[in-house]
């Protein structure tokens, strides 16, 4: 696999330089691309956030979603890059991300966002059935359309 620069376009096609981007979600190798395995790899069992910094996230992704529905997407976009700055091992950044794409009609991007969120949640404790369910049945549902 090629070596990215910091200041390289981010992989996951956000548009985005890289250090701005996934390099923050680097946690086993920071000269490696950010991929959905070596991101899920690093997760530990035990790796759970506190309740307070729990909390902040899931407060912080309820607004990034009610942007998209209200559709300011940049300023969703916006929120969601920097929860993936500040949650590198959660999943709630990526799968918003997926919907700004989606709601941009970038499909194929939020097919490949939604995959990447899913191998997280495989791997992550604390996320529950349901919400493996509704990735799955979402990226489905944009595999269908594209």
């Amino acid at each position: 696999m090629a070596k990215i620069g910091r200041n390289d376009t981010c992989p996951c096609g956000s548009g985005k330089k890289y250090k701005r981007c996934c390099l923050t979600a680097q946690v086993t190798n920071p000269d490696a691309v950010t991929t959905a395995a070596n991101i899920a790899d690093s997760i530990a069992d035990d790796d759970d956030i506190c309740d307070c910094c729990l909390e902040d996230l899931e407060q912080r992704a309820d607004r990034a979603l009610d942007l998209i529905l209200d559709g300011h997407v940049d300023d969703a976009e916006a929120m969601a890059h920097d929860l993936m700055r500040d949650f590198p091992r959660e999943v709630e950044g990526i799968d918003l991300l997926s919907m700004v794409s989606e709601a941009r009609g970038q499909r194929e991007r939020a097919a490949e966002l939604l995959r990447r969120a899913i191998a997280i949640v495989r791997v992550h404790p604390h996320h529950d059935a349901e919400t493996r369910t509704l990735m799955n049945r979402r990226l489905k549902e944009l595999e269908l359309r594209a």
